[in-house]
Formats: structure tokens, C-alpha cells, sequence
């Protein structure tokens, strides 16, 4: 069957006209015989007035949109650019160290501080921006990168030199396993190469994300009196302000403010050199004085901020008031997928008393009513993961939708056959342990609502998960210790292959696979996509971790939600896409 049928057309229809979900249209298109790229691509091309066809292009090693949703308003364009001003934007999460070598995580502010060897355009294309061109040899063993000498913030100088050097250093980052098939990297007059364990498709890839954009290392060096006897361990480095106090890079802002629990900001830096990046309108210097990134973890709290005027744009507002602000002539509002996703660890091997068999993790997995909770917590802005990956990721392997499906009695049979003996007040036990757990969640109103709601339906089933909302910096210091049996994470990644590794592999243990996981099937998915080095490899290798993940549970995916960002149409040239975490403010400007 094609996708002009008179069936998929029918079914085109009631997508359309509302009766039918994305996902509905997905399984209904996927019993149709259409397959799930395709698929994607009609649901892209069939907003109408409301969803706008979604670019094709796809990097290689990234995933493809379902639905790329355009401004639900329009804005007649002023005259030009005007300068000055300081952009207020709403961020949705505690703001992160600016450093991207010992941060645990890269917030928007590293897309105005920092600029990648490469990045990727608006129809998902990789294009120059640190380098000024880039190749692979035909063997696919080395990847070169043509790049200036460049000033920094500081004022020193960069060379491809110190690009290689900032290179090797980052891959004792705890995150550095996302690049393995990397295997060293080195210059040659002013061209950086990256040396090849093997060929891989995902090359690309990590070298555009926030851990990769390139400091001056001799400055990082120096604040943190680093030594290659001690490396990322050394006390210096541990208790280096590189990133909290000083940053120096070679984006078109310049850190000035880094204060946890309350805002970022970062200034003009007027000797910018210039942008290498083909899409961007303005190549020099910013529009704009500053910008200024307001910590508002109260989900309630953004909209409101916002429409009050007190913040220009927002990332991530509270799903309930996306009706309210798409509805706001003075506003425009973006919606596409997000690579991301909420999971529950459970740590196997000091906890094993808890967690320790399969199918008291399946029991558990059965009493999860995903699909519930992207109506209740999400109003339908995102969907139910049964596997670790989103839906529209292009290496999305649908069989794992058989697995972890909502079952309260196959959930309870699970848990009886397990051993767990329901007790008077509702609580199992067995072997007089108590199916009663501390289950650790991020001071974030959304986690915070997921995590209650788990634990609400846990209890349905006999087990008590004890929901301890607390500071993210508390979070990542206790998760994976003795002391945590369990706790929620929200992943957010551009390619979910990459990212996903890490929460499982058994490598990583403790941290980030804090469930301490070691799963032979697990491992050697991961090896496999590490060597993968033609798109049939890649996604064999991707759709055999998903179906490990959904059926060896080293982890409970829950959902995952839509990319929401929202600006005053006062506000020009800041345009979030799917392809980027966070939009670029190169192009960004204020009506005065």
C-alpha cells in the first residue's frame, strides 16, 4: 500500500481533523503497511495552517521529526536589526556550569558562549562553525577540520594546536564515551584531525553538542592548575571557578554572571571575529548587549512571567498554559519533538534485596499508565516511551510498543510470582524486606509531578515508592551511591543512540548508569552501534539496545515531552528548530 491509498488518505483525514493522536496515526499507518519513516514524513507534511511540513534532510546521525510545528501567529518584519538591549529569557532548569569538560550539563548559555567545530543547519545538515571546512578520508579513519588562529574572550590566541589539546583533555569528561570510536585527535598545520578507531556514522554528531565547544585550554589549564598526572581528578581541576567565574571561548557573548538557583548572564564580546556558520544573517557581532537566563523551576511560574512582560522568551512552559499562550497575538510559540525522555533508575547491586530480579522490575513497569500521564501531566504535548528512545527518533524501533504496556493484573502476577507477599497495609514484602523504596526526584515542578504520579501508581500494585524531591546538585551527588535505591532523570540529548549508552552501559557504573546495569545484550548493542560504520549497521545495532532496554528493564522509560519555546514578537532572529537543543542569538535582536 502506498501513502496516496485511499486507506492512508482516510486516515490522513482523521489526524487531521483531530480524531486520531500522532501516535494513533503512527500504529494505524504502521498496520497500513506504511512504514514508520514515511509515516513521519506524512504527519510532518499534513499540518495545514498549523503544522507547517517539516524539513527532510536528516543528519546521519541524529533523529528525524514527526511534526516541526510553526508560530501559531505571524509578525510583520520591522526594518532591520536594531542594536542593544538585554534579552530576558525564561529558563526552565537550574543554570549549569559554564565549563563544558566537568559541567553534568550544557545549558543555552553555552550556544552564546561557545561555538562547536561544527553544527547543524535547519534542514538537519551539518555545516561549519568553529572550522572553516571539514572532510572524512575515503577510508573514514580521519576526519579533518580546517580552522584560523582565533582570538579568545581573554584575548589570547587559539590554534588547531590548542584545539587538539582541548580535545584530548575532553575525553577524560565523564561524557567522552559518546565519541569512543574517536580515538585521538591532533593537528596538522591548521587543520585538527580526529583519528578513527574504526569508520562510524555517528562522527559527526558529539563534536556538535555543548560538551564539545571549544575553550582556550591554556586558560582552562591555568585556573585549574591542571597536570596530566592527575588529570579531571586533580584538586585543582575539582575546585577550579573555570566556568563559574571565568570562561574563555570564542562565541559571540562573553560569560559575566554565573549564579545558581537565581540566572546566567552574558555580555556582547565586541571583538568577535565573525561567524563561519552559512545560515546565519548577521556574521559579526551581536545584536544584543546581553542576555540575561532567569532560573523559574515553578512550571506555573513561566507563562505568567512572561505575559507579564518580565521575560521576553521561555523555554519549556507548563504544558496546561500552551492553549492560553498560542492564543496571545503578541506571542509566538514553537512546538516540535524533543530528544528526551523521564526514566526511573533502579540500583541493582546495592539494592538487590528490591530490584535485583526481572520481573519485579517488569511488575513494576506493568503498573505505569504512560499514556495517562501524557494527557494528565503533559495535556497531550508529547507521548508514552516504552523504550528509551522518543518516537520520532529515526532509529525508533516500534516492537518495543509490546512490552511495558499498562497492566495492573500482569503487574500483579509478576510480582506474586517474584516472591512478594501483599501485605495488610498495602505494602508487599519478601524475605521480611518491604517493597519500600526512597524514590529521588529533581526539585523541577514536572518531575516532581511524574514522580508522584508513579509512586501513586506503584502503590496500586504493593510497592511504596517514597517520593524525595530534591536540589539538582544533590541529585547528581547521590545518584548511583549505596544510599539511593531509586530515583527520576529526564535525559535531553540531540541523538538519542549516543546518549543512551551511558544510563545502561556497564562501563559507566556508578555514574550515569546509576542502576549499576550490566547486561551482556545491553553492552553488545552498544559495541555494535560503536562500530557501526553504514546506516544497515547503525540501526540493527540501535534497534537491538531498545529491545534489550524494554525487556531487561535497566531502567522504566515513563514519556516524553514536546520542545515548547515561546517569544514576544518584539523579540527577531531567535528561531528554535528540531534539529538544536537550543536556539542561536547571533541573529537575535530587539524592537526598540
Amino acid at each position: 500500500m502506498t501513502e496516496n491509498s485511499p486507506e492512508i488518505q482516510g486516515i490522513l483525514d482523521e489526524y487531521q481533523q483531530k480524531k486520531l493522536s500522532r501516535r494513533q496515526f503512527l500504529k494505524k499507518a504502521g498496520a497500513a503497511g506504511i512504514g514508520a519513516t514515511v509515516a513521519a514524513g506524512l504527519l510532518a507534511s499534513c499540518g495545514g495552517d498549523e503544522e507547517p511540513a517539516a524539513t527532510t534532510a536528516a543528519p546521519a546521525t541524529t533523529a528525524a521529526p514527526a511534526t516541526t510545528a510553526a508560530p501559531t501567529t505571524t509578525e510583520a518584519m520591522p526594518a532591520g536589526p536594531t542594536k542593544g538591549g538585554t534579552l530576558r529569557e525564561g529558563y526552565n532548569r537550574d543554570v549549569s556550569k559554564h565549563d563544558p569538560i566537568t559541567t553534568n550539563w550544557y545549558d543555552p548559555a553555552f550556544f552564546a558562549i561557545y561555538e562547536a567545530i561544527v553544527t547543524i543547519d535547519p534542514d538537519g545538515n551539518f555545516v561549519p562553525q568553529y572550522c572553516t571546512d571539514f572532510g572524512v578520508s575515503d577510508d573514514g579513519l580521519e576526519y579533518w577540520f580546517a580552522v584560523e588562529d582565533r582570538q579568545s574572550h581573554s584575548g589570547g590566541t587559539i590554534t588547531a594546536a590548542d584545539v587538539a589539546e582541548f580535545y584530548r583533555i575532553q575525553k577524560f569528561s565523564f561524557i567522552a564515551g559518546l565519541a569512543a570510536p574517536i580515538g585521538s585527535y591532533r593537528s596538522e598545520g591548521n587543520r585538527v584531525i580526529a583519528e578513527m578507531n574504526n569508520p562510524w556514522v555517528g562522527t559527526y554528531g558529539p563534536l556538535a553538542t555543548g560538551y564539545w565547544r571549544i575553550a582556550n585550554i591554556n586558560t582552562w589549564k591555568d585556573v585549574g592548575q591542571y597536570d596530566d598526572e592527575t588529570g579531571l581528578a586533580g584538586e585543582g581541576v575539582v575546585a577550579s571557578t573555570y566556568g563559574t567565574e571565568v570562561v574563555d571561548a570564542t562565541g559571540p557573548f562573553q560569560h559575566t554572571e554565573w549564579v545558581p538557583g537565581s540566572h546566567s548572564l552574558v555580555t556582547r564580546w565586541d571583538d568577535y571575529p565573525g561567524s563561519n556558520v552559512p545560515y546565519f544573517e548577521n556574521k559579526g557581532p551581536a545584536h544584543l548587549d546581553a542576555i540575561r537566563w532567569s532560573v523559574i523551576t515553578e512550571a506555573g511560574q513561566r507563562a505568567t512571567q512572561l505575559e507579564n512582560g518580565d521575560i521576553d522568551t521561555l523555554i519549556n512552559p507548563a504544558h496546561q498554559d500552551l492553549a492560553r499562550l498560542e492564543s496571545n497575538p503578541d506571542l509566538t510559540v514553537y512546538r516540535h519533538p524533543e530528544w528526551s525522555g523521564y526514566f526511573m533508575f533502579m540500583n541493582q547491586e546495592n539494592f538487590p534485596e528490591l530490584f535485583g530480579d526481572l520481573d519485579t522490575r517488569k511488575g513494576l513497569s506493568h503498573a505505569v499508565e504512560r499514556e495517562g500521564m501524557v494527557q494528565a501531566l503533559l495535556f497531550g504535548n508529547g507521548a508514552a516511551t516504552y523504550g528509551p528512545f522518543p518516537t520520532p527518533d529515526r532509529y525508533y524501533e516500534p516492537a518495543v510498543e509490546e512490552l511495558n504496556n499498562y497492566d495492573v493484573d500482569e503487574a500483579n502476577r509478576l510480582l506474586d510470582g517474584a516472591g512478594w507477599e501483599m501485605g495488610s497495609d498495602g505494602v508487599r514484602t519478601r524475605n521480611g524486606t518491604r517493597l519500600e523504596f526512597e524514590f529521588m526526584v529533581e526539585n523541577e515542578s514536572l518531575q516532581v509531578a511524574i514522580g508522584n504520579a508513579a509512586a501513586a501508581q506503584f502503590s496500586v500494585v504493593g510497592a511504596q515508592a517514597n517520593v524525595n524531591v530534591v536540589d539538582r546538585a544533590v541529585w547528581f551527588e547521590r545518584a548511583g551511591s549505596d544510599q539511593v535505591p531509586a530515583g527520576l532523570f529526564m535525559w535531553l540529548w540531540p541523538i538519542s543512540a549516543d546518549i543512551i549508552p551511558l544510563f545502561c552501559n556497564s562501563a559507566v557504573i556508578p555514574s550515569p548508569n546509576w542502576s549499576h546495569a550490566r547486561e551482556e545484550r545491553i553492552d553488545q548493542a552498544i559495541a555494535d552501534w560503536q562500530a557501526a560504520g553504514t546506516q544497515e549497521a547503525a540501526q540493527k545495532a540501535q534497534s537491538d539496545l531498545q529491545l534489550a532496554w524494554a525487556e531487561l528493564l535497566p531502567n522504566i522509560s515513563f514519556i516524553n515531552q514536546n520542545a515548547t519555546f515561546v517569544k514576544n514578537n518584539r523579540v527577531h532572529g531567535w528561531a528554535p528548530f528540531v534539529w538544536l537543543l537550543y536556539p542561536y542569538y547571533n541573529d537575535t535582536w530587539i524592537e526598540s
